[in-house]
């Protein structure tokens, strides 16, 4: 494979010099800039395949060029390139779309290593076979799906072909109609002869006459081209959008089939369109002598949203044949990521189907597909989808309908997916909800649990910047991605030194959970612990600056950058920790701090907190069914305290970062400085804050937690005594 053309864009001559030289070295083409107009330049009059962007550039920033690099041309990677203290920098530009970072200094291995990612990506994707040229004879003589449109459309294929009469075959783009026009071919009496293509888009007016029909040599030599007609003889030939061939060649094609039709030396003929045929006649851009030529057959295709049951079979049906296809090991959907497919409108119908699960299996290097690895679009989309309707659908109902199923999804994920929780919190008989979920086609995966639990990292490196809470300092998270059995490691940025995230390192419990191993430090891990336990991350470096950020005082901002790295699972399972027997720590009683955990299929916790007023007495039961759960009940729950603890930790010497945007700040009789953004909040956050210990034992736990004024102490003394009785290491 022809190795790549880089661009290196640096306004530092040194780097250009130094990162060129090695790359060349190398084998590697390259191209160079000191700024971002002169790199457009280069793009858009040279072949580039890869592009090493620094951030920090003279007129036109990085992240400028960032943009008007994938406004141009989206495929094409962008590495960007950072020094100290552009962390925030960095997560923007990977939010527009950069490829990865590189933080200055680096080696060049590490460099290679990236363009080798790229390359592999590329190799796999650069595949040009179409598909439908590709499969193998038996394939495409297969329509897949058993609903009764489907099998409808078998019927019908079964009769045209029986016919041999001229078919106009209607539909959406995407639907289906080449497909169906291959079936027809192949089940008739012609299929030993040629099944010709003419796609009409392909040409202007004046090339249609002439390629349908054929025509005389322009220098008079008597040698004549034969037309698609004639060069399709005794088969068929497939016409794709009839609707843009010009009215004088639809009269001309409708005469020639008037007479063919009782020729056998001439092609049926198959045309496909998108248009409604008889607006198109109507308007005038349809000739009624051409339709009337297919008034004996015509075919509607329904549009894939109105065959909601032959979804799941279609994606289960592309995800195995293209796993065959590239030559990879067989994947497989978790439940959430299947979910939000089969729920999906698909407003390109099964070509948006196909194309999709094509780009996933090419760029999911994993066995299991996550719902973070389905293209941002299209979770858009469906997060956002009253908005994307207006010029997908033709009428309003249709409109509407689209806007009540991704309604009704969504409060039906909020709940857990129990129909009883959602038609209560919508105000609904559980028999209404059920008949609407019937009515439009939803499909609920009921969150079975795998047979085994792979480990988990990111796909790629991610920083992100904020301000330490009690340390009152700058710092930041770098995250990397680290191989299988490597567990969660804390790593400090300026020094390299490191600390499992593990129990055995547990310093502090007082108002947060810190670790130290010798001179290194790990502050206020909560937070990110409990995002890595809700989203099953298992290997990870983290570097610090000795206290991970507390940002907005939840784990929102962790959440998000999870998502935009992405999740990797790895060849490599990972036990969980399964209650099998109750424990208590304290004494079990309304007034007494204690904490209890049993037997129970999921995660659930159930937490009692009793605070002076404006508190007051709080109760949330938090189960994990997946990390959207925790993403949307328990991780903006934000950090809260009391003006006087305030003053007292600021005596010690802490709480020097809490500022009004990352705290809530509670005085005698009020809320000072913020809205709540539950109205049971605060004890939300100490679900937060538990997960988060919890995570400290390195496995996912599965068991009932009740705790009842609890903090970090308890947490900890939980996990020393599950330890014990459960002998982990």
């Amino acid at each position: 494979m022809k190795k790549p053309t880089i661009l290196l864009v640096d306004d530092e001559e040194a780097i250009i010099k130094s990162l060129s030289g090695s790359l060349e070295d190398e084998g590697y083409a390259l191209l160079t800039a000191q700024n971002g107009n002169a790199a457009m330049e280069i793009i858009k009059t040279q072949p580039v395949d890869i592009v090493f962007l620094d951030i920090w550039l003279p007129s036109m920033d990085g992240l400028e060029t960032l943009k008007a690099i994938k406004e141009y041309d989206p495929s094409l990677e962008v590495i960007m390139m950072t020094g100290h203290g552009t962390v925030n920098t960095a997560v923007q530009a990977v939010k527009l779309g950069a490829f990865d970072f590189l933080e200055k200094p680096f080696s060049l291995d590490t460099a290679l290593e990236i363009i080798k990612k790229i390359q592999g990506k590329r190799q796999i994707s650069m595949k040009t076979m179409r598909y439908y040229e590709s499969i193998k004879p038996d394939r495409r003589k297969v329509l897949i799906g058993d609903s009764p449109d489907a099998i409808a459309i078998r019927d019908l294929v079964t009769s045209c072909a029986a016919t041999g009469e001229h078919i106009l075959i209607q539909g959406e783009p995407g639907a289906g109609k080449e497909l169906v026009a291959r079936l027809i071919h192949f089940s008739s009496s012609r299929k030993e002869s040629p099944l010709l293509k003419f796609n009409c888009a392909a040409f202007n007016a004046e090339e249609i006459e002439r390629e349908l029909f054929g025509f005389n040599d322009p220098e008079n030599t008597g040698i004549r081209k034969e037309g698609a007609l004639l060069r399709a003889g005794q088969g068929t030939l497939f016409i794709k959008a009839i609707d843009l061939m010009p009215v004088p060649a639809q009269l001309r094609l409708a005469h020639g089939s008037k007479d063919s039709s009782s020729q056998s030396s001439m092609p049926r003929i198959i045309a496909s369109s998108i248009k409604d045929p008889d607006v198109e006649c109507s308007e005038g851009r349809l000739h009624r002598e051409l339709l009337a030529c297919f008034n004996a057959e015509m075919l509607r295709m329904p549009p894939l949203r109105n065959r909601s049951g032959d979804i799941a079979v279609l994606l289960k049906y592309f995800l195995k044949y293209f796993c065959e296809e590239y030559g990879q090991k067989e994947k497989a959907f978790e439940d959430e990521a299947f979910e939000t497919l089969i729920n999906y409108d698909w407003p390109g119908n099964v070509k948006e189907l196909k194309n999709i699960i094509e780009k996933i299996v090419v760029s999911v290097p994993t066995k299991s597909i996550t719902v973070n690895d389905l293209p941002q679009s299209l979770r858009t989309e469906m997060e956002n989808g009253a908005d994307q309707q207006y010029l997908r659908y033709d009428t309003l109902q249709e409109a509407e309908n689209a806007w009540r199923k991704n309604y009704l999804l969504y409060h039906l994920r909020r709940n857990n997916r129990n129909t009883a929780a959602t038609a209560k919190h919508l105000h609904l008989g559980e028999d209404t909800l059920r008949s609407y979920i019937k009515q439009y086609g939803i499909t609920l995966i009921s969150g079975r649990r795998r047979e085994h639990n792979y480990q988990r990292t990111l796909k790629r490196s991610m920083v992100l910047s904020g301000r330490g809470l009690h340390s009152g300092i700058k710092t930041g998270l770098i995250l990397s991605p680290l191989p299988p059995n490597s567990g969660i490691v804390f790593g400090n940025i300026s020094d390299g030194s490191t600390i499992p995230a593990h129990l055995d390192f547990v310093e502090s419990t007082e108002y947060a959970t810190s670790l130290r191993k010798g001179n290194a430090r790990a502050s206020t891990i909560e937070h990110v612990l409990a995002t890595l336990h809700a989203y099953r991350i298992s290997n990870l470096l983290i570097k610090i600056n000795n206290e991970v950020p507390i940002m907005d005082g939840s784990a929102t901002d962790f959440c998000q950058l999870l998502e935009d790295a992405g999740i990797e699972e790895q060849d490599a399972e990972i036990d969980e920790i399964t209650i099998s027997e109750r424990y208590t720590v304290g004494e079990v009683a309304a007034d007494r701090k204690f904490m209890v955990v049993e037997p129970c299929d999921t995660l659930t916790i159930h937490y009692t907190l009793d605070y002076p007023s404006p508190v007051g007495r709080q109760e949330y039961t938090f189960v994990l069914e997946n990390e959207q759960a925790f993403k949307e009940q328990i991780a903006p729950a934000r950090t809260f305290g009391f003006l006087k603890d305030i003053e007292a930790l600021e005596k010690k010497g802490l709480a020097s970062g809490g500022r009004l945007n990352n705290f809530i700040l509670i005085d005698d009789e009020k809320i000072i400085n913020t809205e709540l953004r539950f109205p049971d909040e605060f004890v939300r956050h100490k679900i937060l804050d538990l997960m988060g210990d919890l995570y400290l034992l390195g496995h996912p736990i599965r068991g009932k937690i009740t705790a009842n004024m609890t903090g970090h102490t308890q947490n900890c003394a939980l996990l020393h005594l599950l330890r014990e009785n459960i002998q982990l290491n």
